[in-house]
């Protein structure tokens, strides 16, 4: 599966000082797929963030996702294709945008645990009167900082088929890909379509095609209380109109 990210410049921000900052306070944020033309340090200071990323070297399957809270960040090289998303109404994070050349040395790219000096160091330099060169400092020992810190474990892949199809189909929503069919991630896993009817039915009760209109309804209802409208939310996932969407949204809910 493929997207097709759009690039976010940065790097032009970071010319006079060798870095740039940004604090978002919006609620509901959410950016789509994109990439940016330098690195970038993300870190909630309020909130949940779900940030999903591509790895460096592009491989199609190699694809990751977490859930960041206050403590956790996500260091990402330049032109790494990413998606962040607020999974709370509130939330407040900050980013640090930088140059390759300033990046840690050695540092393995991903989602990382944040020591106490690191969110202090963090938080001084989101402050409105740190003065330019205060802050330049701090840039350089937060990245000094980073390259000891630990990698945050990612969640691993679960053993049931069943819910491994699941997780396809939240993968494929995550990344504004419509979802793949049940013959396709069937395929994928190895195993035939009457296993995977057998597993869905044994864990949850429902057929694969079912638990496929779940997910899709779950996601649906999540964008709508973003704020999204029935009319947009149905041409983002592939309806024909808001009427089939809505239609998927009752039975849904006939079901619960």
């Amino acid at each position: 599966m493929t997207h097709d990210p759009h690039l976010s410049p940065k790097l032009h921000l970071t010319a006079q000082h060798g870095f740039a900052l940004h604090d978002s306070r919006q609620p509901g944020f959410q950016r789509a797929w994109h990439v940016h033309d330098c690195g970038m340090l993300l870190w909630p200071r309020m909130g949940r963030l779900r940030t999903v990323w591509d790895a460096p070297d592009g491989e199609p399957d190699a694809q990751h996702a977490v859930s960041l809270v206050r403590g956790t960040a996500v260091l990402l090289p330049e032109s790494t294709s990413h998606l962040t998303a607020s999974e709370q109404g509130r939330q407040q994070h900050g980013e640090l945008y930088l140059p390759a050349d300033r990046l840690p040395a050695g540092r393995r790219f991903g989602a990382v645990h944040l020591d106490a000096a690191t969110i202090a160091m963090l938080e001084a330099l989101l402050t409105p009167t740190i003065s330019v060169q205060s802050a330049s400092w701090l840039v350089r020992a937060i990245m000094e900082q980073l390259s000891a810190s630990r990698p945050l474990a990612l969640p691993e892949e679960p053993a049931s088929v069943a819910r491994r199809m699941v997780r396809r189909f939240h993968q494929a929503l995550e990344r504004d890909l419509s979802l793949p069919s049940i013959d396709a991630v069937a395929s994928e896993m190895g195993v035939s379509i009457r296993n995977l009817q057998r597993a869905c039915q044994a864990e949850f009760g429902a057929t694969p095609v079912a638990l496929r209109r779940r997910v899709l309804a779950a996601h649906a209802r999540t964008l709508m209380a973003q704020g999204r409208s029935a009319a947009s939310v149905s041409v983002d996932l592939g309806f024909s109109s808001s009427g089939h969407l809505h239609r998927l949204l009752r039975e849904a809910a006939d079901r619960h």
